[in-house]
């Protein structure tokens, strides 16, 4: 087990110790692939102190909010880090979010200055116009180059930076908003460490691991669990622009890489490509896929598996909370369905409607309590009055645990049909249809009746060269599932419409 692994846990670490620790012994080693760069740990941390010295002549410091709007780059992780250095907190803003998001954010979290590449320039320069903000605005490739010539003239020694503590806020990252106003998701320096050491143990994560990262950085997902939890392991990061299947498989076995971390999209989107080419990727070196954000149909682990020779896995996590429940390689691997059991640190309860436990192998609504839980959302009492009661979170999620101790989460509370007075989980049809040959994508949601409330409707998007027809898809349908839960209504599309975290909008389907 590495160094990461093996810390006391009682020791106070702040959200930069164990990636300096990283750049002190192995200055040399890779921290980050892209296109065709290379990164050292030992630039990655001169690249960090280079953005910490800019900051800081424009006026940050400890507890100062920095705002972020950006597409993947390795100058992601140097502006995140010379944030952490200066003392302050990052507030990424995905590059794809509407001008009117992207006001939101910077009105709600009073930055002292705004980071962007040369590609969101002009989201920021309309933004700015269109509200009339007076927050000053700067390059990321500007600042770096002014902390260059700062740090050429001057390399502050550690003890010169700010001292972070635990409990310091070290990012607050704002979810995407599928339902409602994006909500701002605090990160402290303690629930950034305490959750990669968690990750880093489970997964067996070491320097020579190299993590893939097509996610984007502006969201947990990407930003932490792809990235931050890869190098606090002293491992490398393969960082990708944006997701491309193909690039990304090719890009893995180019690099050798050793694990990904995805939302169910991805692998779909990498099976079809498989299927539909017959080309076979030498993935030798690939110890496992990992998959969340959604359930994932238990079809596409099995042919993904089947087909690239990779276990595609599931694990449970929360941008509020992560991780909470996955597979670890010192334990067996968990049946397919499953995202595992719990992992240390965390505790959980399943309740029915009436807020009563429920048995083993049935479904409730899930409540959670942990150290690496967030401490509240940013700003927003109103959501955290709703989303803590009695100190327990209420993840939103519905799932049950079998007899032998494994997890499966099965859809969100709110992604559910209740028709005629029947509850019935969207991922449980998703599931079914799923296994029709001819079916790639499949999203079920609600649609209203007059009578039932509502009835299922089906969105389905076809593989290439398929076709069906909606008396095919019921009557397959017919065959697997309960008659409440069979589609009424079948729709097929092109394309399902997607965040820019990956996850299917239902909302745009009803």
């Amino acid at each position: 087990m590495n160094d990461a692994a093996q810390l006391v846990h009682e020791e106070a670490l702040n959200a930069l110790s164990l990636i300096d620790r990283h750049i002190q012994q192995q200055p040399d080693h890779t921290a980050v692939l892209f296109e065709d760069q290379a990164i050292s740990y030992g630039q990655l941390g001169q690249g960090a102190n280079a953005m910490a010295l800019a900051l800081r002549q424009k006026g940050v410091g400890p507890g100062s909010r920095v705002c972020i709007i950006a597409r993947n780059h390795p100058d992601y992780y140097a502006a995140y880090l010379g944030v952490l250095r200066a003392g302050g907190t990052l507030f990424p803003i995905n590059a794809d979010l509407s001008r009117n998001e992207v006001a939101y954010i910077v009105q709600k979290s009073e930055p002292v200055l705004v980071m962007h590449d040369a590609d969101c320039q002009q989201t920021v320069l309309d933004t700015w116009s269109q509200n009339g903000f007076a927050v000053p605005h700067y390059a990321l490739s500007d600042l770096l180059e002014l902390g260059a010539g700062l740090l050429s003239q001057h390399a502050p020694g550690t003890d010169e930076w700010p001292q972070r503590e635990p409990d310091s806020v070290a990012v607050v990252i704002h979810t995407s908003g599928t339902t409602a106003l994006p909500k701002g998701v605090v990160a402290t320096d303690h629930m950034e460490i305490a959750s990669a050491q968690a990750l880093i143990k489970a997964w067996r994560l070491a320097p020579q691991d190299v993590s893939v990262c097509a996610l984007p950085l502006s969201y947990t997902f990407g930003l932490f669990t792809a990235s931050f939890v890869a190098l606090c392991a002293g491992a490398t990061v393969l960082l990708f622009n944006k997701f491309n299947p193909v690039r990304v498989l090719e890009g893995i076995e180019r690099h050798g890489a050793s694990y990904m971390v995805g939302v169910p999209a991805m692998y779909a989107m990498m099976l079809e490509h498989v299927e539909q080419t017959g080309r076979a990727y030498q993935l030798a070196r690939v110890r496992f896929m990992a998959s969340s954000g959604a359930p994932i149909a238990s079809i596409t682990k099995k042919e993904f598996h089947r087909r690239m020779g990779v276990p595609l896995l599931e694990y449970y996590a929360l941008s509020e909370c992560t991780p909470i429940f996955s597979f670890d390689f010192s334990d067996p691997m968990p049946p397919i369905g499953s995202s595992g059991k719990l992992v240390a640190g965390a505790e959980v309860k399943i309740l029915d409607d009436q807020g009563q436990a429920v048995a083993a192998g049935e479904t409730g609504r899930l409540f959670l309590r942990s150290e690496r839980l967030m401490p509240g959302y940013y700003l927003d009492p109103e959501r955290n009055a709703a989303a803590f009661v009695d100190g327990w979170f209420n993840t939103g999620d519905l799932a049950y645990c079998d007899s032998e101790g494994y997890f499966n989460v099965v859809g969100r509370e709110r992604d559910q049909v209740i028709s005629g007075g029947h509850k019935i989980s969207s991922a449980e049809v998703e599931d079914q249809i799923l296994l029709h040959e001819a079916v790639a994508q499949a999203a079920v949601v609600g649609s209203p009746d007059k009578i039932l409330g509502e009835v299922i409707k089906a969105v389905l998007v076809l593989k290439d060269g398929c076709s069906a027809d909606t008396a095919g898809i019921i009557a397959h349908c017919e065959q697997r599932l309960a008659k409440h839960k069979v589609p009424r209504i079948v729709e097929f599309r092109a394309s399902l419409p997607t965040s820019p975290a990956g996850k299917v909008l239902k909302r745009q389907l009803v």
